[in-house]
């Protein structure tokens, strides 16, 4: 178990340095960035203000391999009688599509 998860703390470190510089480069094109125009300021350049998807994907990635590890280890049964996996389905796409309105 204890293996498992330091397997999933690793995968979501390294996807999160993995995507950071990817994030910064999306940031510098859309105008993410926080430019330093007074005294006030902690930095002295430009400072990109979009790293949450790098960590989001990373602890995706995480949740996922705990999610099909333990059903291969049948740890955890998704799709038994409980029907773990249809609820956390259908709660997903429930959330996508009032996601979907809020923007449309």
């Amino acid at each position: 178990m204890w293996g498992d998860i330091a397997i999933a703390f690793l995968l979501a470190f390294i996807v999160t340095f993995m995507a950071t510089p990817y994030t910064i480069k999306i940031a510098q094109k859309v105008g993410a960035v926080d430019i330093p125009k007074d005294k006030r300021r902690m930095h002295n350049k430009a400072m990109p203000k979009f790293g949450g998807p790098a960590v989001i994907l990373g602890f995706l990635v995480a949740i996922i391999y705990l999610l099909i590890v333990k059903s291969l280890e049948h740890t955890i049964d998704l799709f038994g009688p409980e029907q773990y996996g249809m609820k956390l389905i259908r709660n997903v796409f429930r959330n996508c599509d009032h996601i979907h309105f809020l923007y449309h």
